[in-house]
């Protein structure tokens, strides 16, 4: 009887290296498939941040928007009189006036400042991996309306923004819903 427990003893050890032999070879597998998809996941993490910096403009857009309304509503009536035939030196002027605070090439704008704590939120990580240039600008700003049912008109405003990390480059478009009277 004595000789029937050690047998069984051994199978038991045999069984249980033949699970860690299979448990080792598919942890080994894992991690060659992993280690050829680190360039998959930089390229994912520059499109992220990336996005991040088109989303600061948007922000950025819709606050100036909501504080100075009254200037974005003066580029609006002026782009519909360069529809209806005016010279449209002013209107073009005018928005590029409301769109320089708005792009991190210009210094001492807000989108500057944003563009800075952005760069060093990413600098301060510690990995050399994380730190980063950012840029963003607002490309599109503008007024649309839809007539709805009866007299009711619904109105948005569209932003268009891109956005960049080291290079790589994204583009978001948000529609924000707005009253503009009763």
């Amino acid at each position: 009887m004595v000789k029937l427990y050690s047998t069984k003893r051994g199978v038991a050890i045999a069984v249980v290296l033949v699970f860690c032999t299979a448990i080792l070879a598919l942890i080994g597998i894992l991690l060659m498939n992993t280690r050829q998809q680190r360039g998959t996941f930089g390229k994912q993490y520059e499109q992220t941040r990336a996005l991040m910096a088109a989303r600061s403009g948007i922000q950025l857009a819709i606050y100036k928007y909501r504080v100075l309304p009254s200037e974005y509503y003066r580029i609006h009536q002026l782009s519909l009189d360069v529809k209806n035939g005016a010279d449209p030196a002013e209107f073009n002027m005018t928005r590029m006036m409301w769109l320089h605070d708005l792009q991190t090439a210009n210094a001492d704008t807000p989108a500057a400042k944003i563009k800075q704590f952005l760069e060093t939120g990413s600098a301060g990580a510690g990995d050399a991996a994380l730190v980063g240039t950012f840029d963003f600008g607002v490309d599109e700003f503008d007024l649309v309306s839809h007539n709805l049912s009866g007299l009711y008109t619904q109105d948005y405003l569209r932003v268009r923004v891109w956005g960049s990390f080291n290079g790589t480059r994204k583009t978001l478009e948000e529609l924000v819903e707005i009253k503009i009277a009763e």
